[in-house]
């Protein structure tokens, strides 16, 4: 695993090397992980770069190197690159070039004189190479041991990339399709918990009436009467501020809950009670409560009553808009047949059918008593996600990589 599930789907990521971005002095095989020396001499350096970049949008990226054979000397740097990089140099040679060499454990960052980091590695060593954007750092692990920080100033896109030396250098990496020797998914999981307490972290004030609004009208959209309650009597907020709302949700809960059970006549009259112009104002929903009472109709009343409704209360609709000719014909198809709970349009019939008219029908509810049919809390969140999306897109904001927000909720919820 090299990142969140979010970032992969939109970005590429490395995963063998690039046949046709490699120094003429090796050969790639082995699904293109395998890496074999074949220069003539030690002056012929050979570096061969992954088939995609990693971008800064994935936050965090690893990957391994297992060395196969060290060859004669061992002169094997394995880091990361930029896409102008001459491959007949070796990793960290070159400006926008980092790589750990194994002859001697050396750090070489854009200059052929490197600098003491870590221990020389050898024939059946593992290297791993930790790209961290949200930190602006790599980091280098032996044999599934970090090393320490290499280098804290990294910015734009790199390649993973390997470079060979002496002959017989064979090596193989591992983009993240076996398990890796380092713990990276802990390494992520600790990286994530940090932005996600940076977050936290951020105050605000205690009571804030904004949030406790946007909270409040949540509750209210979706019915949630005892929750409400509970809610503005921990917030201090004053009884007659939420009697009416109690009210609506009462009344919009009772007739949804006659539509949910098929009882269509008793959820019109009831409507005409509490909403008295509500139906006159919505035909659109009028117009989905009499083809549904036409469909309950279809399972139990005799046909002839059934005919009767339709010529009276539906036939008056196929004049006011294409929609509505176009769901008649979907719903009169059941007169068709002799057994519709058997034909090929019995989904109709199905209870299943009657929760998008309740959804429906709550929400308009909503819009008739002065509220947004869409809960404002539930338009924040949709609208964090979009930016954060917008942010991976664009490979802005590394951090964003960890930003799912319905997994920072339960994160929040879960430090309560």
């Amino acid at each position: 695993m090299k990142r969140s599930e979010e970032a992969e789907r939109k970005v590429p990521l490395p995963s063998c090397f690039n046949i046709k971005d490699k120094s003429h002095g090796l050969d790639i095989i082995g699904n293109g992980l395998r890496l074999v020396y074949k220069g003539k001499s030690d002056i012929d350096a050979a570096t061969a770069k992954a088939n995609n970049p990693i971008s800064s949008s994935v936050g965090c990226f690893y990957f391994e190197v297992k060395i196969i054979n060290k060859g004669r000397d061992g002169y094997i740097a394995i880091g990361v690159c930029s896409a102008t990089m001459n491959l007949g140099k070796l990793p960290g040679w070159e400006k926008n070039t980092y790589g750990y060499h194994g002859g001697d454990g050396n750090l070489l960052k854009g200059s052929v004189t490197g600098h003491a980091y870590g221990p020389a590695y050898t024939t059946n060593d593992v290297v791993g190479c930790c790209v961290n954007f949200i930190t602006n750092t790599i980091f280098f692990t032996k044999n599934g041991i970090p090393l320490g920080e290499a280098t804290n100033d990294i910015k734009g896109v790199y390649y993973p990339c390997v470079g060979l030396r002496t002959l017989g250098e064979v090596v193989e990496a591992n983009f993240g399709a076996k398990p890796f020797m380092f713990d990276f998914n802990q390494y992520l999981s600790e990286e994530k918990k940090k932005v996600f307490d940076k977050i936290s972290a951020i105050s605000y004030p205690e009571g804030d009436s904004a949030s406790n609004s946007l909270i409040l009208s949540f509750l209210v959209h979706h019915g949630y009467k005892q929750t409400v309650e509970a809610f503005a009597r921990e917030s201090g907020i004053e009884t007659n501020k939420t009697s009416e709302q109690l009210t609506d949700i009462e009344n919009r809960q009772s007739i949804t809950e006659l539509v949910r059970s098929g009882q269509i006549d008793k959820a019109i009259s009831t409507l005409n009670i509490k909403y008295p112009d509500f139906l006159q104002s919505r035909r659109d929903i009028l117009f989905q409560l009499l083809a549904q009472k036409f469909i309950e109709m279809i399972k139990s009343a005799p046909i002839e009553q059934t005919m009767v409704f339709a010529q009276k209360e539906l036939y008056k609709f196929e004049k006011e808009g294409p929609q509505f000719k176009k769901d008649l014909e979907e719903v009169f198809s059941l007169i068709s047949y002799v057994e519709p709970q058997n034909s090929p349009m019995s989904y109709l019939l199905d209870h299943s059918r009657r929760e998008p008219i309740t959804t429906s029908l709550n929400c308009a509810l909503l819009v008739h008593t002065g509220r947004p049919a869409v809960p404002p809390l539930e338009k924040l969140v949709r609208q964090t996600s979009v930016v954060v999306d917008e942010v991976l897109q664009h490979g802005l904001g590394a951090a964003a990589v960890f930003m799912n927000v319905p997994d920072f909720i339960k994160q929040e919820a879960s430090n309560k």
